[in-house]
């Protein structure tokens, strides 16, 4: 009977959630050119919208972000910037929210989707993981505009996850048009399908967060990147596998599990479904494909995957997480 009804409740929420039109809290307002932290907020902010690290003949963009206050006063703090994943903002997120503001953390939590009158993006390819990573930077460029800002880090899942992943290499970073970098990045079960030469500079440091059971952005990736730029006692990277954790382990909605038999299982590794980024900013496959559009997204999604994944809540992978989170941002973000 309790199982019955978590499926109808399933149902319900998504078949609402379909016939929703999408609201963007900052359409037609002009963005803030100043990043005020007296109290919890909406904020309408400019992001250029690119698929890629490519700004030619880009256009801007105004999103939103919401702003998160810690409770105690201070006179400088640091901040954390969230980027959700492919299902957009999710009440789970919320945790991660509150572990860092009651930890002194200013949070920064990002919508991708609103000015982009998305919902979710099941295909994952209406907007790209360097879509999310281009808001990530706008916002870090306004905030950083606040003297009253020290260090910021940056926290991404799933597709959101891709930024942070790029964001540790030095490369990747001197592609955007700003000055300002994170001085820390994590990612939870984040897309690592990228790769770049051995001598590649690192930047930013990293923190990896996988489910041993993912199947739908399977930790296989994600241990080539950490094997392959992890450095003999050298702290830039880290690495943690979740045990039985799936894909969206932190995810209480997902406590029965749930198997999407359409969903793409993006376990083939090789040259043509493998990523990287060349000199103009674009994404490109080593068989030198350059993928800058959701057709050519959704292709080489169609080609690299298998179809079926499963996805389930894990309440000690949530945990853990939440505990590697806070240590991390407390380490790296330690005032300078």
């Amino acid at each position: 009977m309790r199982f019955s009804f978590f499926v109808l409740l399933i149902i319900v929420f998504v078949t609402s959630s379909c016939s929703r039109n999408v609201n963007d809290p900052c359409e037609n307002k002009n963005p803030v050119s100043e990043f005020i932290i007296d109290s919890n907020k909406l904020i309408c902010f400019e992001s250029t919208d690119s698929y890629d690290l490519n700004y030619i003949a880009k256009e801007k963009i105004v999103i939103n972000g919401r702003l998160f206050m810690p409770k105690d006063e201070q006179e400088i703090y640091n901040a954390i910037v969230l980027t959700h994943g492919s299902g957009g903002i999710r009440r789970y997120h919320q945790k991660y929210v509150e572990l860092l503001t009651n930890i002194g953390y200013v949070v920064f939590q990002i919508d991708h989707y609103a000015a982009r009158k998305i919902k979710y993006d099941k295909t994952f390819s209406k907007v790209s993981g360097l879509t999310f990573m281009n808001d990530a930077y706008s916002a870090l460029n306004l905030i950083k505009k606040n003297k009253k800002i020290n260090n910021v880090g940056y926290l991404g899942w799933s597709q959101g996850g891709v930024g942070p992943i790029l964001s540790h290499f030095e490369f990747i970073n001197e592609l955007i048009p700003t000055d300002y970098r994170f001085q820390a990045a994590a990612a939870i079960y984040p897309y690592c399908g990228f790769t770049f030469p051995d001598n590649f500079k690192t930047k930013t440091p990293l923190l990896i967060i996988t489910g041993a059971d993912d199947d739908l952005t399977p930790e296989a990736a994600c241990r080539n990147i950490y094997s392959k730029f992890f450095k003999n006692n050298d702290d830039k990277i880290s690495f943690i596998s979740m045990k039985e954790a799936r894909h969206g382990f932190d995810n209480p909605f997902l406590y029965f599990g749930i198997t999407f038999d359409k969903l793409p299982n993006l376990k083939i590794i090789n040259d043509e479904c493998t990523l990287t980024i060349n000199n103009k900013g674009e994404i490109k496959n080593l068989k030198g494909i350059v993928i800058n559009t959701p057709q050519i997204s959704e292709l080489f999604l169609n080609k690299c995957s298998i179809k079926g994944v499963r996805v389930k809540y894990n309440a000690e992978a949530t945990k853990k997480t939440l505990k590697h989170i806070e240590m991390f941002f407390l380490k790296k973000l330690a005032t300078k």
